[in-house]
């Protein structure tokens, strides 16, 4: 993933690194979900960070790495607080409350708060294309709500709300980082990121890390916990965080539509659940709206 790539390879590998985000996140929803009967999600979240923390930190290379730059320090404490924080808490709490299907559906807004966020900054323009994009991903993503029911949702309003919260602090990670990934590594950012992470959240999960009962956990739950770690964490945010380096922030948000048909596809081989031509169509229209999106913008005036 050299920086000097051809601009088609470089596009090729950041569709290919988007992908592979996409059902990293995807399988999150399915391991994260079983791993909360015996974990509580605040203490959860937090092995999560902490876990994800001691490999970054490995993979950094923060020990010889040059001084950041005056003011850096502080953004990368915001981006913690957006990106890993809240992100975490709120995401984890809120899908211990609610359902995999439906939060993978929520997470669908993540494209529309970070093209509003982008466009209030002035880093993108809306274009017909790029709306036209995320309209047509969104009815994609509606459609697989339609195909299964929101029974679940209505049952667990505050969980939704702690989703579509994770979902706006996400979003608005996306648009605030993207300029400074110019000027440090994907890997040293988000090794940063988690470091904090791990001590900002101790306040949050102290209470729950005290209550959990430690010796009930079986270990398919701590190899859960091992799999969450290692690919829709330390994996997953490595590869967002370089294609953002090297695409609009709305893409990257873009690519979240595949989530609940990626979602369904995993529920059907590990769940047993069946595929309908409900999300098959869904599919289509996530996918036809993920390339609009991530068309560039004719220059100004045109």
């Amino acid at each position: 993933m050299s920086r000097h790539s051809a601009p088609g390879t470089r596009q090729v590998l950041v569709h290919a690194a988007l992908i592979a985000v996409a059902i990293l996140f995807s399988l999150n929803y399915i391991i994260s979900k079983l791993a909360m009967h015996a974990f509580a999600p605040l203490a959860f979240a937090y092995l999560r960070v902490a876990g994800s923390a001691a490999i970054l930190y490995l993979l950094s290379g923060e020990r010889d790495a040059p001084p950041l730059a005056p003011g850096d320090s502080w953004r990368i404490v915001l981006y913690c607080l957006l990106g890993v924080v809240l992100n975490q808490s709120l995401f984890l709490g809120g899908l211990a409350l609610s359902s995999a299907h439906v939060a993978a559906i929520l997470m669908t807004t993540i494209p529309l708060f970070a093209l509003g966020g982008a466009i209030v900054a002035g880093r993108e323009r809306a274009t017909p294309a790029r709306i036209a994009g995320i309209a047509l991903a969104g009815a994609g993503a509606l459609l697989v709500v339609g195909g299964e029911g929101l029974e679940g949702a209505r049952k667990s309003l505050i969980g939704d709300l702690l989703l579509l919260a994770n979902a706006l602090c996400y979003a608005l990670y996306l648009v605030l980082a993207k300029p400074i990934m110019a000027r440090i590594s994907a890997r040293r950012l988000i090794g940063r990121m988690f470091g904090l992470g791990a001590l900002l959240m101790l306040p949050v999960s102290g209470m729950s890390l005290a209550r959990q009962q430690w010796t009930t956990i079986p270990p398919r739950a701590w190899i859960a916990l091992l799999l969450v770690i290692a690919g829709p964490t330390v994996a997953a945010y490595l590869l967002n965080a370089w294609a953002l380096r090297h695409t609009d922030s709305s893409l990257v948000a873009t690519y979240t539509y595949a989530q609940p048909v990626i979602t369904t596809v995993l529920a059907a081989i590990f769940l047993g659940e069946s595929i309908g031509p409900v999300a098959v169509a869904a599919a289509m229209l996530i996918f036809a709206g993920v390339y609009l999106a991530g068309r560039p913008a004719p220059p100004a005036g045109l």
